[in-house]
């Protein structure tokens, strides 16, 4: 049972890095903070993705969304192995990623 987190990146699937696209394209399911980001596009067909975005239709506030999103990942994580991808870099402005760090184990980046 694991957590994977992936940067998806500056926003073309020949930008991401070669571990990232092993993890991305070999996956079978993902999860993602948002569908709009366009490096989703040129992933393989038969990676299917999930996405948080609409608990930002719902929310109240960015970081009542952060922390739903890290509750999510963290009970998906304590279950089975889990990739979580989000726009650009994991540790650039994604406070869902820190919490999820601050409160797990198991992770890789």
């Amino acid at each position: 049972m694991s957590i994977t987190i992936v940067g998806l990146g500056p926003g073309s699937p020949d930008q991401l890095t070669r571990h990232a696209w092993a993890v991305l394209s070999n996956a079978t399911e993902i999860y993602v903070r948002t569908l709009r980001h366009p490096t989703l596009a040129g992933l393989p067909a038969s990676v299917l993705i999930k996405s948080f975005d609409h608990l930002y239709e719902q929310a109240v506030s960015f970081s009542q969304v952060d922390e739903q999103v890290a509750d999510e990942i963290l009970r998906l994580g304590a279950a089975g192995d889990v990739i979580y991808a989000v726009p650009g870099h994991p540790f650039v402005g994604e406070a869902s990623v820190t919490d999820i760090l601050r409160r797990a184990q198991n992770i890789s980046i």
